[in-house]
């Protein structure tokens, strides 16, 4: 088996329609919510199925997280956590986390798109491309996680921007710049001013913009003398 085989990965174009919707999902969920569904994706990789919130040992990616969130005694002791509703009956139709988790869905608005994405992102890489079936949802869920932790060290710069010192530095603006263009490229959702921010978080300090109308010291007394040239001659 060659190492494409071995360790399959998300065509590009999937990677570029997929990825900004959902960078938009994640943004919307907070870090107590991140990190489980990071968790729950690595941890049952291997046990996701998409279109079933519970299957067996796994479920899609919903599914996982709320597998860790259930076993996570700080949820359930702090009481956020909020309790499953139970469907009576049978139904020819797998229940969603609105159904199941209503009040979850609904204090987390975001959390039924990343549902969705995860069982839109299997059907589409199952139609387009020769991947074994058994290995769709697994190459899914990891690249789901890549983005998770992504969003979550993004987090983190932004609580780091957010203390950066007021004292400015000088930097290579060529590389500045081209940093704040990879991170912009990276998350479609974040607009140059926001990057600048996150890049200056991690320098530790302000950019210190460069003054076009600097003028060095040692020309000022020359530009005096030639100013009080052009006076005497008028």
């Amino acid at each position: 088996m060659c190492p494409s085989q071995a360790n399959p990965s998300l065509p590009t174009e999937i990677v570029g329609d997929r990825g900004v919707v959902l960078h938009r999902a994640l943004r919307g969920l907070p870090l107590t919510l991140l990190e489980p569904l990071l968790r729950g994706l690595r941890r049952h990789a291997d046990s996701l199925v998409p279109g079933h919130l519970v299957a067996g040992n796994g479920g899609c990616a919903l599914g996982v997280m709320l597998r860790e969130l259930s076993a996570d005694r700080s949820w359930q002791a702090s009481g956020a956590l909020p309790p499953r509703r139970r469907r009576r009956g049978a139904s020819p139709r797998d229940p969603s986390i609105y159904e199941t988790w209503p009040q979850l869905s609904k204090a987390y608005p975001r959390l039924p798109h990343v549902e969705i994405i995860f069982d839109a992102t299997c059907e589409e890489l199952a139609q387009r491309t020769d991947l074994p079936q058994e290995d769709v949802p697994r190459v899914v869920g990891l690249w789901m996680a890549a983005e998770t932790q992504s969003e979550i060290n993004m987090r983190h710069m932004e609580e780091t921007a957010a203390s950066v010192p007021s004292r400015s530095v000088a930097v290579d603006d060529r590389l500045f710049a081209a940093t704040v263009d990879r991170l912009v490229e990276l998350r479609p959702g974040l607009s140059r001013a926001e990057a600048t921010e996150l890049v200056e978080g991690l320098i530790g300090a302000r950019r210190l913009e460069s003054d076009p109308l600097f003028v060095p010291a040692d020309w000022e007394h020359e530009l005096e003398l030639q100013e009080a040239r052009l006076a005497a001659g008028r």
